[in-house]
Order: structure tokens, then sequence, then C-alpha cells
């Protein structure tokens, strides 16, 4: 088996394919190398961060103190915020019953998740330091995580890494104030620099079957 995985590689035209082969490779393989990027986009953490920003800046309404019900049932959809809260489900489910397509905070602070989710955020600082507190809630799943060695994991233990370290780079502009913008201006930048930003592995090239792109082949 070690011998057939060292002298096989498979390399992808399209970055995108690599989920879809990561999820493909048989059992008989135990292990696997990647020797390319992976889009920060195309991870949990991008659609959780994304979905925040959305709550705060969009979908609370400064002038009536409500949430919209788009907003926060995306957030409540997210697979993040069911294992992190065990009231999500419930919670969408009475949002459903109840036709409730403003809800106050108070409502949705059901747990101590739920709690720091549904606290508006009022300027770019306080947004900044949202996301951080939330992604190191993030974080505990992954710590509690047995299989360390697990290709996924390692994806999305990075990809959360990567946005934690981006979105602490920009709060220590704006505290320098360095950074001064608008919150929408912030929520177009932040989704654009992550969108943009890829995750890199890290492996040992002398062992398993090797999944590279194109460009990693140049040698």
């Amino acid at each position: 088996k070690y011998i057939k995985e060292k002298e096989n590689a498979v390399v992808l035209c399209n970055e995108a394919l690599l989920l879809p082969v990561l999820h493909s490779i048989p059992t008989e393989v135990q292990n696997v190398n990647v020797t390319m990027g992976f889009p920060l986009a195309q991870t949990p953490i991008y659609s959780f961060v994304t979905g925040l920003m959305e709550l705060q800046i969009v979908g609370y309404q400064t002038d009536s103190g409500r949430y919209t019900y788009d907003a926060v049932l995306s957030v409540l959809k997210h697979p993040y915020t069911r294992q992190l809260s065990n009231l999500a489900i419930d919670l969408e489910r009475q949002l459903i019953k109840d036709n409730r397509f403003y809800p106050l905070p108070s409502e949705l602070k059901k747990d101590d998740f739920l709690d720091k989710l549904f606290t508006p955020q009022h300027g770019i600082s306080a947004l900044c330091t949202y996301l951080i507190d939330l992604l190191r809630e993030v974080a505990i799943l992954y710590r509690q995580e047995h299989d360390n060695d697990d290709i996924f994991n390692q994806l999305y233990r990075e990809s959360l890494f990567k946005t934690y370290t981006t979105i602490n780079r920009l709060l220590n502009l704006v505290e320098s104030g360095e950074l001064k913008v608008q919150t929408e201006t912030f929520k177009r930048l932040l989704t654009r620099i992550l969108a943009t930003s890829n995750i890199p592995f890290h492996g040992e090239p002398a062992i398993g079957m090797q999944i590279m792109g194109v460009l990693e082949t140049r040698n």
C-alpha cells in the first residue's frame, strides 16, 4: 500500500475539485499529501464570517433595534452555530412558527453562545472584536477533535487560523488609526480579502499519494 501511494499523484487543473477528490480517496490510501492551496471562500469559516457581518451590518436595524428574519435564519442554520448551541434549531423553529420577521435581540439570546451571537455591534472596532470572539468559540470545536490527522480537520483548522489572523490584523490597523472606513466598506474589504485568500497545506512530500495543482508540477 505504501508503494502504491508513493508512486501515484493526482494533478488538478481546477483547484475547486480538491474537496471532491479528497472525499473520493479510497480507504486503502492511508497517507495523502496535498501540495496546493485551497480557496478560503470554499470553507465553512468563510460563510460563517460573511453571515455574521451580514447579520450585524445589514440585518440589524438601528432605528427599531431589531434583526431581520433572513439574516438571523442564515446564521442559525450554519453548522458552527448548531454545534455550539443546542438551542439553535429550536429557536429557528420557534421563529418560523411565530412568524417573527423582525425579532428583538432579547428574543434570540437563549444561551451564552446565542447571547454573543445576537448582541448588536456598532463601529468596525467592535465588529472586529465580535468576530474574533466568535472565532475563538469555533476553535473549541477543533480542540475537542480527536482525529487530528484527518485531512479535512487540517483544512478547516488552517482556514480558521487564516481568518482569525486576517481580522486581528485589520483590528490592529483600526486601533492604530490607519484604517478609517464605514462598516459597509469594511464588510466589502474583509469579504474581498477572505475571498482571494488560499489555505496552505503542510505535509511530507516524501510520504503518501500526492495531490497537487498544475503549477506545483513545474519542477
